[in-house]
This record gives C-alpha cells, sequence and structure tokens, in this order.
C-alpha cells in the first residue's frame, strides 16, 4: 500500500521544565521497568497460543480523533489517514501488493494478489502483474486483473476532476505517467510508463496504491443501474462520482449492498456517524491469508487515551493503544496479564516551516541554511524521547527514523548532524550578524550577503518571531511544540503558539491546500506522515509535492528525489535522503513508540501485533483462546 498517508503522532505526554527542556529519565526504561531493546522496542510479543477458542467479538479502540470517516477505498485527500485506510478500509478491501511485513518495512507476499515483484521490460518501461489467484469477492465471484484496471480507471477519473480526490497523488506522477494498460488474460496487468522508472520506486510508489475493486458489482453510475465499461472515461467519471457520493453517506455504511462486496476478511456491520464507531462482521467466504476466527470485530470510539485505558483495565476492550500520559501505569495491566507491546512507526514527525510567508521577510529569513540548521539545535530529541516518551521512541534526523530499520536508509541519517546544542544555534546566529538577546528579541544587526552576515533579503532590524500552529490531538503535540519554542525564546526567537484541531492545521496551515494563508504562519505541526517501502521524500519534500505543506523547494533535493525515481539503482535513494537530512528543510522530530495492550485470553502471529505498531490491523491473524 502507499504509505505516505497523514497521521497524527500518537499520543505522548511531553513535560516542560520551564520554558527551556524535557526532563530525562535512565535510556534503560521509565518508571514503569520496562527496559527497551536495541531496536527501540518497547516490551516484547509472547509466543502464540495454540488453544485456539473460535468465535465471540473482539472489540478495538479507535485512536482518540482519528475515527474513520470514508469507505470507498479511493481517499480523498481530506480523509487520508492512517486510521480511515490501515484500520477500517483494509479489513475489507487489500491492497495488491501488502505490507508491512509484520513491523518490519517490507512486502508480504503471502498477504498480496501477487507472489513476487513486477517483471520489467528491457527498456524499464513495462511493468507485468501476475496475480496468484488467491482471492475471491465475498460473493464467490473471482478477483481479476480487469478488478486491478477497474481501480486504475478510476482513480484517473478521480483525479482528472479534481487531484485531491486521491490523498497520495501527485501531478505528473502514476497515474499520469502511464501511457498504457492492458489485461492479456484474467491473472495478467501491464502498465506501460511514459520513461524508465526505479522498479522499487514504480512498486513502492505506484502499485503500492492499487486496491482491487468488484467491477462486477460496482461498475455502476446509480445503484439500480447497468454495468458500464469503466475503461470509457465518461463511464468511469460516472462510476467514481456515484460510489464518492455513495462514501459521503455514512449512514448507510452498514446496510448499502455494495460495501458487502468483499474480498478482504471483515465486512461493514454498522457504523456510528456521531462517533466513528464501527462494527464489522466475519467474511465467511475469504480466501487469502490468515483465518477470521472472531465472529464480529467492533472498533469503539474513544475521546481519550484515559478512557482507552480505563477500559483495558476493567476488561472492557480486548486491544487498544496505551499514550505516553498513562504509559507510567503499565504495570497496573501487567498485573492483570495484559500483553504490551511497542515499537515506532516506519514514519516521519516533522514540524513544516512555511517558505511561502513574506511578512517580515520570513521567507528569506527561513531560506538560509544556517538559520534552519540553528533552528535544528534548539530540538533536543534525546530529552523527548527519555523524558516526554518515557524512553519509548526513537530518534529520527530525517524522513527515515533509526526503527524500524530500512534497508535503503544511508548510515548518515541515523546520526543527528544537530544535536541539541543551543551553544552552536547562538555561535550560527552571531557569526551570520545576528545579535541574540536572551528571552529578548534577537535582530540583524549586519544585512548583507557576505559571509558573515544575514542573508539576502534580510533586513536591518528584521526578527526571527512566528507562529506555530499545531493540532491538539493528541494535546503531546502541543506539548513538544510549547518545549521547542520555549528553546528558542532562550536565544530570543519569539513564537507565538496557536493551537487547532487536526483537521483545520492540515487544511489551513498548507502552502499546497491553503495558499491563501501563506502569510498567516511560519511553523505547522500536524503530527507527521508515514512512509512508502521505498522511502522517498517525493510528494513530501519535492517542489510541488501534494504534502509538501511548507512548500520548500531546492532544486539539488529535486534532482536527487527524479534521481530515485528513475536510476535502475535502488541504491541512488541515499543521496537524497541523506541531503533531506542535512538541509533541514522541516524541524525533524523523533518518532515514538506506537504502544499497543491486549487482554490476555488473545493471541496470534507475531506478525499481527507488530503490524499493530504501523497502525495496521489484522484480525484475522487473532483469535480467542481457552
Amino acid at each position: 500500500m502507499s504509505r505516505r498517508n497523514l497521521r497524527v503522532l500518537q499520543g505522548a505526554a511531553l513535560v516542560a521544565v520551564g520554558a527551556m527542556a524535557l526532563t530525562a529519565c535512565s535510556s534503560s526504561g521509565g518508571s514503569n521497568g520496562t527496559k527497551l531493546a536495541t531496536d527501540y522496542s518497547y516490551g516484547a510479543i509472547p509466543a502464540a497460543n495454540t488453544n485456539v477458542k473460535a468465535g465471540g467479538t473482539f472489540t478495538y479502540a479507535e485512536s482518540p480523533g482519528g475515527a474513520p470517516n470514508w469507505i470507498f477505498p479511493l481517499t480523498p485527500a481530506a480523509n487520508s489517514s492512517v486510521f480511515t485506510a490501515y484500520e477500517f478500509q483494509y479489513l475489507s478491501w487489500r491492497t495488491l501488493f501488502w505490507s508491512p511485513k509484520g513491523s518490519t518495512p517490507d512486502w508480504d507476499y503471502s498477504r498480496s494478489m501477487t507472489d513476487s515483484k513486477p517483471s520489467v521490460s528491457a527498456d524499464g518501461k513495462t511493468f507485468t502483474i501476475k496475480l496468484n489467484g488467491k482471492y475471491t469477492w465475498s460473493d464467490g465471484q473471482k478477483l481479476t486483473s480487469q478488478d486491478v484496471l477497474f481501480f486504475y480507471y478510476l482513480y484517473k477519473a478521480a483525479v482528472a476532476e479534481n487531484p485531491a480526490n486521491a490523498g497520495n497523488y501527485t501531478p505528473g506522477q502514476f497515474p499520469d505517467n502511464v501511457t498504457s494498460v492492458s489485461a492479456p488474460d484474467a491473472q495478467t496487468v501491464t502498465f506501460t510508463f511514459n520513461k524508465a522508472y526505479n522498479p522499487d520506486f514504480v512498486l513502492s510508489t505506484d502499485f503500492a496504491q492499487l486496491i482491487p475493486l468488484p467491477e462486477h458489482a460496482w461498475a455502476k453510475a446509480s445503484a439500480n443501474g447497468p454495468i458500464l465499461d469503466p475503461s470509457k472515461p465518461a463511464n468511469a467519471k460516472a462510476i467514481y462520482d456515484f460510489l464518492a457520493s455513495q462514501s459521503k453517506d455514512l449512514a448507510s455504511y452498514g446496510t448499502n449492498p455494495l460495501w458487502q462486496v468483499v474480498d478482504g476478511a471483515y465486512k461493514i456491520k454498522s457504523y456510528n456517524t456521531s462517533t466513528g464507531a464501527a462494527d464489522f462482521a466475519a467474511n465467511t467466504a475469504y480466501t487469502g491469508e490468515g483465518k477470521p476466527t472472531f465472529n464480529e470485530v467492533d472498533e469503539l470510539a474513544y475521546t481519550s487515551y484515559t478512557a482507552i485505558f480505563n477500559d483495558l483495565l476493567s476488561g472492557k476492550l480486548d486491544m487498544g493503544p496505551v499514550d505516553y500520559s498513562v504509559l507510567p501505569q503499565v504495570n497496573k495491566l501487567k498485573a492483570k496479564k495484559y500483553n504490551v507491546y511497542g515499537l515506532p512507526d516506519f514514519g516521519n514527525n516533522e514540524i513544516f516551516i512555511n517558505f511561502k510567508n513574506t511578512t517580515n521577510n520570513w521567507d528569506k529569513a527561513v531560506s538560509q541554511l544556517y538559520i534552519r540548521q540553528a533552528f535544528a539545535y534548539l530540538q533536543d530529541q534525546s530529552a523527548e524521547i527519555k523524558g516526554a516518551f518515557d524512553g519509548a521512541g526513537a530518534p529520527a534526523y530525517g524522513s527515515v527514523p533509526a526503527a524500524p530499520k530500512s534497508p535503503y536508509a544511508p548510515s548518515s541519517v541515523l546520526n543527528n548532524p544537530y544535536p541539541f546544542s543551543p551553544d552552536k544555534a547562538k555561535q550560527l546566529l552571531t557569526s551570520h550578524g545576528w545579535n541574540v538577546v536572551a528571552n529578548g528579541e534577537t535582530t540583524c544587526t549586519s544585512p548583507g550577503t557576505a559571509a558573515n552576515q544575514c542573508g539576502a533579503g534580510i533586513t536591518k532590524g528584521q526578527n526571527l518571531d512566528f507562529s506555530l500552529y499545531y493540532s491538539t490531538q493528541p494535546d503531546a503535540l502541543g506539548k513538544e511544540d510549547t518545549a521547542f519554542a520555549g528553546n528558542l525564546k532562550q536565544l530570543g526567537i519569539n513564537v507565538t503558539l496557536h493551537p487547532d484541531t487536526f483537521n483545520n492545521v492540515l487544511q489551513n496551515e498548507s502552502t499546497v491546500s491553503s495558499p491563501k494563508n501563506d502569510n498567516n504562519w511560519g511553523m505547522a505541526d500536524f503530527g507527521g506522515n508515514t512512509n512508502n517501502i521505498y522511502p522517498s521524500t517525493d510528494n513530501l519534500l519535492n517542489t510541488g509535492g501534494s504534502y509538501n505543506a511548507g512548500g520548500y523547494s531546492d532544486p539539488t533535493l529535486d534532482a536527487d528525489i527524479n534521481n530515485s525515481m528513475t536510476s535502475a539503482d535502488s541504491m541512488a535513494i541515499q543521496k537524497e535522503l541523506t541531503d533531506a537530512s542535512s538541509q533541514e528543510p522541516v524541524i525533524w522530530q523523533p518518532v515514538p513508540d506506537l504502544v499497543m495492550a491486549w487482554a490476555p485470553n488473545v493471541s496470534g502471529s507475531s506478525d499481527a501485533f507488530g503490524a499493530t505498531t504501523q497502525y495496521m490491523f489484522n484480525p484475522e491473524d487473532m483469535y480467542f483462546t481457552n
């Protein structure tokens, strides 16, 4: 699946000491006494109990603020989140290529609809995918290559109508870069591109978006209309418009016959429009990997992580996330024999810097690398991990975190180029013509373009003050950003903090979606993104990228990204990741463990529980025990 999906940081309690730093605990773990492994995991997954008890209703907690709100698995940007995709849609509709493999950022071919990577033509343009024939629709129809192309035709129609209709779409890339498609037989699909691309990039970024859909049941423009040929653009548009309209009708999710035709292990039974809670019934016709032993899976909505923790403690909940605000109390769960395990998500957390804000020449200031480096020196990742996350997290000095480990990551991104140092931050500013006034107002006193001056476009007397918008869900983001603002204040850089809802920050503090607001904000923090298996910063940091909320633009990084996309060398990405780290286009933040707890009578494959740390929910690999 494409993993450039927006998410909020799974909750963490950040505690500011004064206005400067965060408290730090022993690196061996926090007050709960759990020792952290060298892979930054929290706790351990127990061996599977093979004494299976079939049946029952499994209850799973949705993350507060993350209620799913779009069922049709062609998801608009405004609804694109890990919660809607990985914990809701994918219970019913599976991706052509499945990832991760447990918690490892790799392809899981046992769960994919193909047994291997696509074959590539000699000219590097044509990719051929062979289906393995495992999957069948719940109404008995075989899943075929036409169902793969059905998704492709709808995707083209959706983005032609409005680019925002697909959250992972970037103009000029998939599906725009496809010149022809074909289905030579029921198990074969071919895609020909406009030029040669890196096969790993195509698989991770383009083909990972493919979710076969039931053409025989969905290729219509009205509930009782005839089946249409989706290869015709006018038909594809009419079909897309109909399915999207049905997806907007949340109240009908449990009764609409469209959503009962699935290839996944569970299908929607009911949906609460007030809370986003959803109940799923087992798909008894499921033919994929794993077996749905639960009769029903109920995803319960919560307004706080404390409420989740209390329901886990009382035995009202079988599985749910453990927020860092309650992590020090985790021994209470262990006393009741609950299993607790966490690992960082393979993603990135960042504060976006707005390069389009011309107010007080902010754009001119942040275009100077030394200023961004000074900001980076004031981000104390070690203190956040040890104190704020109770030790449960991993550093991230670029778009790829230290864990889970990626085979594509160069060693350079595992070493902090800008370790916390207010002294170095101050030295950078003073050596470039700034008068640093601690807890006052730092200003440029030597404008100009010489090596010891402030830089092009920066005027005498200009300050570095700015507004930072952040999501209030979870409250960890605000506490984290408040600590960062406190560190900046120590060097006379004054930050005005603006708490807002996740959706508002996502939509309004973005040079992509809301250019009218460009002069209203200096930095913004909505939580972060998950990475593709091939972790290019394409879409995130390239000029015009669909998730490039700060409008960062650098020709060197653009060239790096283009090379990662087109080079036959899969390791070409390493230069891109190194430059993305050293250039500090955003304020990189640590990635905390996503910690999950589950009841003592719940067991299953280790991969199933590992996958939950990557926001993936695979209940077909879990079961109750006697």
